[in-house]
C-alpha cells in the first residue's frame, strides 16, 4: 500500500475488530471506515481482501445491506470467500433470491468455501426447493461428509420448504450426527405436522444416551408432535424423559409445551399440577390457560384468568388479546370485549391482524354491526387476509350479503388473496342472496384464478345456493361431478334443497345415506320426518319419529342468550 503501507493496514485490521469487539456498529463508523480504507489503497484500484471482508461485515452488522453490496460490487476483485459467506449470510432472510444469485455468482469467480455454502442454506428456506437441491450439487464437491455443520444446514433446509424425503435421506447420509443434526430432523418433522416421524425420530434419538442428549429444543418439538397428533400416552413418556434430564421445569418452552399437550387433551388434572408446578410463567404459559378454559367452553374463567395475568405483571400480547377477545364473542359480552378493545389501543397491537379480526367478530357477535365496522375501518391500513375474511363472513351472519360481496370486491383490489375460510363466507352470501351467477363465477374463480383446491364446505354452499333457487337438478349434477367424496355438509344441504323443491323421492334417498354417515345427527330425522309432513303422509312422519325413539336420539331444544 502506497499509504501506510503494512502499519495502515495493521491499523485499519485492528480498527475493525475494536469495534467489533466494542459492538459499536453504528452506520456513521462503516462510512468513516470505507473513506479511510479507501485512502489506505493509494493506486491500488481495490483495497485488501480481508479489509474488504471486514467493510462488508461491518456494514452489514450496521444495518446498511445496500452499502455493503455496493461496497461488495464496487471491489469485485478483492472479494475472497470470507466477503462472500458474509454478504451471503446477511442477505439471506430478508433478501434469499439476492443470496442466491451471489452465490451462483461466486461459483464462476472462485470455488466456493463451506462457509459460503453453510450461509446460503439459510436463504434456500424462502425459495423453490430446486434451489436447495443445486446448493446440495455443489456441496458434494467442495464439502468433506465429514461437515457436520454444512449438511445438518442442509437437513434443515429441505425440511424447511417441506422436502422431508430428501432431508431424512442427507441425514441418514451423514457418518457423524450432532445434537443440532437431530433437531433439524426433529423439528422438521414437527413443522410439516408428521407427528409419528417425529415421535420415531425422538425415540431414536433417545435410545443415543450419552452419545447425544436430550435438549429443549427437541422435548419440545415432539411434544407439539403429540399434541397435534392427541398422543397423550406418548406424551407422558416424553414427560418422565424431560424430568429425567431436568428439562420439566427449567426450560420454559418446555413447560409450556407440557401444559398446552395436557391442556388440549383434556387432562385438567395434570395440567393443573403442572401449572402450580411451574415457577416462571410468562405470556405464553397464561395464553395456554386462557386457551384451555375457551377449549372447556368456560369463558367468563378465561376473562379472569386475562385479568390476574395482567395483575401478576405480565404484559399481554396479541395472542392474549386475541384470545380473550374470542372469549368475549363467545359470551356475546359487549362490555368486556369493549374495555379489551380499550386496552389494545392503549398498547398498541391494533395492527396485529389476529387482534383487529378478533375484535370484528367479537362485535358482530354481540350484534354490534356498525362497531365491528368502525373496528374494521379503524385498522383497515393493517388489514390481511384475516380480517377482511371476519368483516365478510360478520356481513353474511347479519344478512347483509350484497355488502358482503362488495367488501370482497375491495379486497381483491387490494390486492389481498383469499383463503378457504374467505370463500365460504362468499358463496354463502351469494346462496343467500339468489346470486347463482354470481355463486359460480366465484367458485371457478378458486382454482382457476386463486389455486385454491375447494373443500367439502364450498360443495355444500354451492348445493345450498342451488336449493334455494329451485335449480334442484343442478345441485344433483354438482354433487356427481364432485372430485372428492360428498360429506354430511354437501348432503345435509342436498336434504335441505329437497325440502325447499318438494322433492320426496331424492330426499329419502339422501336421507338414507345420512343416517350412515351420521346416525346420531336427530336433524335428518326431523327434516325427513317433516317433509312427510308436508307431502300429507303423516304415518311415515311417525314412523321417522318412532325409530328416532327407537335409538334414544332426541332433539336439543333450542336456546337464546339474552344479556341485560
Amino acid at each position: 500500500m502506497s499509504t501506510g503501507g503494512g502499519g495502515g493496514f495493521r491499523e485499519l485490521t485492528a480498527l475493525f475488530s475494536a469495534l467489533r469487539r466494542a459492538r459499536l456498529q453504528h452506520p456513521a463508523h462503516a462510512a468513516q471506515l470505507h473513506a479511510r480504507v479507501l485512502v489506505s489503497a493509494g493506486t491500488r484500484p481495490h483495497p485488501h481482501p480481508v479489509l474488504l471482508a471486514q467493510l462488508v461485515s461491518l456494514y452489514a452488522a450496521a444495518g446498511r445491506l445496500a452499502d455493503a453490496l455496493r461496497a461488495f460490487r464496487a471491489h469485485l476483485p478483492s472479494a475472497n470467500p470470507r466477503t462472500y459467506a458474509v454478504l451471503v449470510s446477511a442477505l439471506a432472510r430478508p433478501h434469499p433470491g439476492l443470496a442466491f444469485s451471489l452465490f451462483s455468482g461466486s461459483r464462476r469467480q472462485l470455488r466456493p468455501s463451506p462457509h459460503v455454502i453453510s450461509a446460503v442454506l439459510a436463504a434456500c428456506a424462502g425459495l423453490q426447493p430446486l434451489c436447495g437441491r443445486q446448493v446440495h450439487a455443489c456441496a458434494a464437491k467442495v464439502v468433506p461428509p465429514g461437515d457436520v455443520f454444512v449438511y445438518t444446514g442442509m437437513v434443515d433446509a429441505y425440511a424447511k420448504v417441506g422436502d422431508m424425503e430428501s432431508s431424512r435421506k442427507v441425514f441418514d447420509e451423514m457418518p457423524s450426527r450432532g445434537a443440532a443434526s437431530w433437531n433439524a430432523l426433529l423439528v422438521g418433522y414437527a413443522r410439516n405436522k408428521m407427528c409419528l416421524e417425529t415421535m420415531s425420530v425422538f425415540r431414536a434419538l433417545a435410545a443415543q444416551g450419552r452419545e447425544v442428549s436430550l435438549d429443549q429444543v427437541s422435548v419440545s418439538s415432539v411434544l407439539s408432535a403429540c399434541t397435534v397428533a392427541g398422543a397423550l400416552d406418548f406424551g407422558r413418556q416424553v414427560h418422565a424423559c424431560a424430568a429425567k434430564v431436568g428439562l420439566e421445569l427449567s426450560a420454559v418452552c418446555v413447560s409450556n409445551a407440557l401444559l398446552d399437550m395436557y391442556t388440549r387433551c383434556g387432562c385438567s388434572r395434570e395440567s393443573l399440577a403442572l401449572l402450580n408446578a411451574v415457577g416462571c410463567r410468562d405470556v405464553v404459559t397464561w395464553n395456554i390457560i386462557i386457551r384451555g378454559c375457551i377449549h372447556d367452553n368456560r369463558f367468563m374463567e378465561a376473562c379472569v384468568l386475562f385479568r390476574s395475568m395482567v395483575r401478576t405483571g405480565t404484559l399481554p400480547d396479541d395472542v392474549a388479546f386475541a384470545t380473550v377477545l374470542q372469549a368475549s364473542a363467545c359470551m356475546s359480552a359487549w362490555a368486556i370485549g369493549a374495555s379489551m378493545h380499550a386496552s389494545v389501543v392503549k398498547t398498541g397491537f391494533l395492527d396485529s391482524d389476529g387482534v383487529a379480526s378478533s375484535l370484528i367478530t367479537m362485535y358482530s357477535k354481540c350484534g354490534c354491526l356498525d362497531d365491528a365496522h368502525q373496528a374494521f375501518v379503524g385498522a383497515k391500513d393493517h388489514l390481511h387476509v384475516l380480517s377482511w375474511t371476519a368483516m365478510i363472513t360478520a356481513l353474511q351472519q347479519h344478512g347483509h350479503g350484497m355488502q358482503a360481496i362488495d367488501v370482497f370486491e375491495n379486497m381483491l383490489e387490494n390486492g389481498i388473496p383469499p383463503d378457504h375460510i374467505t370463500f365460504v363466507s362468499v358463496l354463502s352470501s351469494c346462496s343467500h342472496s339468489g346470486l347463482v351467477e354470481q355463486g359460480r363465477k366465484y367458485f371457478d374463480s378458486m382454482t382457476q384464478v386463486h389455486r385454491i383446491t375447494p373443500w367439502n364446505e364450498h360443495y355444500a354452499c354451492m348445493v345450498d345456493m342451488f336449493g334455494r333457487a329451485g335449480l334442484l337438478t343442478e345441485a344433483k349434477r354438482f354433487i356427481n361431478q364432485m372430485r372428492p367424496k360428498p360429506d354430511a355438509s354437501v348432503l345435509g344441504a342436498l336434504l335441505s334443497a329437497c325440502i325447499n323443491c318438494r322433492d320426496l323421492e331424492m330426499a329419502k334417498e339422501v336421507a338414507n345415506k345420512l343416517f350412515v354417515i351420521e346416525p346420531g345427527n336427530t336433524g335428518n330425522y326431523v327434516l325427513l320426518a317433516n317433509i312427510y309432513a308436508s307431502h300429507g303422509r303423516l304415518e311415515e312422519a311417525k314412523e321417522v319419529r318412532r325409530w328416532m325413539m327407537f335409538q334414544e336420539l332426541r332433539k336439543e331444544k333450542g336456546c337464546s342468550l339474552i344479556n341485560n
